[in-house]
């Protein structure tokens, strides 16, 4: 029994929703499989109690700095948008060569109905079968085309806590689904413990499992093998879906792309934004047995994905030797932004393997909400990490990997921003 749910007692803060706004409830020995977060929203687009149901909270506040209606982008170097998760490095030089020299043509031109060239490319350069592949617009696109069809009404899902909310949103807000979390814990460094996992899905039962893996905005990994684990371990009707947005920072080895064209109940996202610094092109896929895609495919919207988007990621595709170095020195900056915020006493940084990382503020009186504030007034944008977790409590923020000398500005904002709050 889910037990009884409780509406929202009072609208999200502005970074994002509380523990208020589901009723949390212990279902296992403590020590053993922790706790599960239920909640249920249920109400689509209709409205709870007179209020409408809110959007998800995102990145990308930054804009707000160099104008909405774009009208100083020239300050678009000023600005640090580490509250988004882009890359830090442009795309490859094939990249910019197709857009620049063709550039009238592909403002002008529409693009191949379904993108098959895209999904061309991506079956020979990952191996996957064509018939396994339905490109879209970006994995919310993929998202809003896939979870209608697979999850109703009521019916139970599981998802990590933390992790990115655009799941949550659409399971519970729009689809009305009963959603659970699996709560991952500070002492181990909220990366997910496969074992109660497996003990977790086999006492709640999910109809679907929604794992990011690297997980964001943990930055933990959970080893491909290990994912296969658990779905062997639970029901065949279990249906997993996997988002693997920033799998490439670990190694394309690490990816269950080909096992999703033959595994019954596993579908991978795919984003082409993190990793291949396509974000502003939009641009992803899903992979999964050919009967998943066929039924998919009929509601597909045709242009999914624009002229410059599918040339974008063609030649992104093509070009591994240039996103390999990225990869590595995005490591390298990571590990000296990781080193430069864990000179604060009063700060923890926790282990990720990807373009982020997770900071906890530990000194008295120290808000995520304050710090972020403080930042804006210097041109830096940090996320305010607490619409990913019911558990963070405003005192975690995410920043993303820029390059070295922006990390550094960053690193040196943040420690002034905290040291007042940490002495208060």
């Amino acid at each position: 029994m889910a037990g009884r749910f409780a509406y929202p007692r009072r609208p999200a803060r502005g970074y994002g929703a509380t523990r208020e706004q589901g009723e949390t409830r212990s279902t296992a020995t403590p020590g053993r499989i922790g706790r599960c977060i239920l909640s249920r929203s249920g109400f689509g687009n209709q409205k709870v109690r007179g209020r409408p149901m809110k959007r998800t909270f995102h990145g990308g506040q930054f804009f707000h700095s160099i104008g909405l209606d774009f009208s100083q982008l020239g300050r678009s170097e000023q600005v640090i948008n580490a509250d988004v998760l882009d890359a830090w490095f442009d795309p490859s030089p094939r990249v910019l060569a197709a857009i620049r020299e063709y550039l009238p043509f592909v403002l002008r031109t529409s693009p191949p109905i379904y993108s098959e060239g895209l999904t061309e490319t991506i079956s020979k350069v990952r191996g996957i079968a064509r018939e396994s592949i339905l490109p879209g617009g970006g994995s919310s696109d993929l998202i809003f085309s896939l979870f209608p069809r697979i999850i109703g009404r009521g019916e139970r899902a599981l998802i990590l806590d933390p992790m990115y909310g655009e799941y949550q949103h659409i399971l519970e807000n729009v689809l009305g689904a009963a959603v659970t979390r699996f709560e991952l814990t500070k002492a181990q460094n909220f990366s997910v413990d496969p074992d109660l996992l497996i003990l977790m899905i086999r006492r709640v039962k999910p109809k679907v499992v929604v794992l990011v893996n690297p997980n964001s905005p943990t930055g933990s990994h959970l080893p491909k093998a290990e994912v296969l684990r658990v779905t062997r371990s639970v029901s065949p009707a279990t249906q997993f879906v996997v988002d693997e947005t920033y799998v490439e920072y670990v190694g394309r080895e690490e990816s269950l792309e080909r096992e999703a064209t033959e595994v019954r109940n596993l579908v991978v996202i795919k984003s082409m934004s993190k990793v291949y610094a396509l974000s502003g092109a939009r641009v992803g896929y899903m992979v999964a047995r050919e009967a998943i895609v066929n039924q998919l495919s009929v509601a597909l919207r045709p242009w999914a994905v624009s002229l410059c988007g599918q040339i974008a990621a063609v030649e992104a595709l093509k070009d591994s030797e240039y996103y390999e170095e990225r990869y590595a020195d995005t490591h390298r900056l990571r590990r000296e932004l990781t080193e430069m915020l864990s000179s604060q006493p009063d700060t923890k940084v926790y282990p990720s393997v990807a373009n982020f990382v997770l900071v906890e503020l530990l000194g008295e009186g120290v808000t995520a909400e304050r710090v972020v504030r403080t930042l804006i007034d210097e041109d830096i944008y940090i996320r305010n990490a607490d619409s990913m977790s019911t558990g963070f409590g405003n005192r975690f923020v995410r920043i993303a990997v820029e390059d070295g000398k922006k990390n550094r500005r960053v690193v040196e904002a943040f420690l002034r921003a905290a040291a007042p709050y940490a002495k208060a």
